[in-house]
């Protein structure tokens, strides 16, 4: 199990299971789906849960592909 570190949207730290994410994208900014913080990407995990964080698609991506994920 590799866990990534990642921030929250009030900049408290999240640890999560690189392997359990099944999709990400920009967190929406408008509608029923906005998150928290209107910049940052969207973790969707195998349950369908999902955590929004503070770095961009690009920087989650490169900290995945650094976990070789």
């Amino acid at each position: 199990m590799a866990f990534v570190m990642f921030t929250r949207a009030d900049n408290s730290p999240v640890a999560v299971n690189a392997a359990e994410i099944v999709h990400l994208a920009p967190v929406p900014t408008s509608g029923p789906a906005m998150g928290p913080s209107a910049t940052g990407t969207r973790l969707v995990f195998r349950n369908q849960s999902h955590q929004d964080v503070l770095e961009t698609v690009d920087v989650v991506v490169q900290r995945l592909a650094q976990h070789g994920h």
